[in-house]
């Protein structure tokens, strides 16, 4: 969380304020919050990397350690983050052309990066198995990203209006926010980590049973 969510959270602040200082307002909203959107979704898939590569090598057995999935961060995260590029800027288009595009472009395509660091692939190698379990785990995926999204946004509501109480600093308010980020965010990850190992175990069973059946048919016929 200090060495990946952390910095990544600090950039999002700064970035962010930055373009909406620069950025108009129409018709009573800022063009900012369509920036705003598209780099808080490229950061939130790409800062995914070490938390799916760390609970995905504990799953399976081996050492979860932390040179490793910042290695993966860095190394193997590059491709992940070339592509949270592409679906942000596609999540955010589908946002702007009311809001039901946005998540069925993100629900669909979000497994693609767990598989890829599954398989320590680039996600162009693992973009047919996570798109078949984004497409068969569409609602999941999506009611999890919005009941966990909304959680989040809540809680923040919530402990700013009561921080607000105390001192009405800017700093306290981002530091409190960026704190509950570092809290809940991880919890996130690993909780779609898990779903989409389930998942993908299921769809590799599925698989493996079709091809026996396809196999199977001129033995019977």
């Amino acid at each position: 969380m200090l060495f990946t969510t952390l910095p990544l959270l600090i950039l999002h602040n700064f970035i962010t304020n930055y373009i909406y200082v620069v950025t108009p307002v129409t018709f009573g909203a800022s063009v900012g919050d369509i920036y705003y959107g598209l780099i808080t979704i490229l950061l939130f898939i790409y800062g995914q990397v070490p938390y799916i590569r760390f609970l995905y090598a504990e799953y399976k057995g081996g050492e979860a350690s932390f040179r490793d999935a910042i290695y993966h961060f860095l190394v193997n995260g590059f491709t992940v983050f070339v592509f949270a590029c592409i679906v942000s800027i596609l999540t955010s288009i589908g946002f702007i052309l009311l809001i039901l595009p946005g998540i069925l472009f993100l629900s669909i395509l979000f497994p693609i990066p767990y598989v890829a660091i599954f398989e320590e692939k680039s996600v162009w190698k693992s973009w047919k198995d996570g798109w078949n379990i984004g497409k068969r785990h569409f609602w999941k995926i999506a009611i999890l990203l919005t009941l966990t999204g909304l959680l989040e946004f809540l809680l923040c509501i919530y402990v700013t209006v009561q921080l607000f109480n105390i001192t009405p600093s800017y700093a306290a308010q981002i530091i409190t926010q960026i704190v509950i980020n570092i809290i809940i965010y991880p919890f996130i990850v690993f909780l779609m980590t898990a779903f989409t190992i389930k998942w993908r175990e299921a769809l590799t069973i599925l698989s493996v049973e079709e091809e026996r059946g396809k196999n199977a048919e001129p033995l019977s016929s």
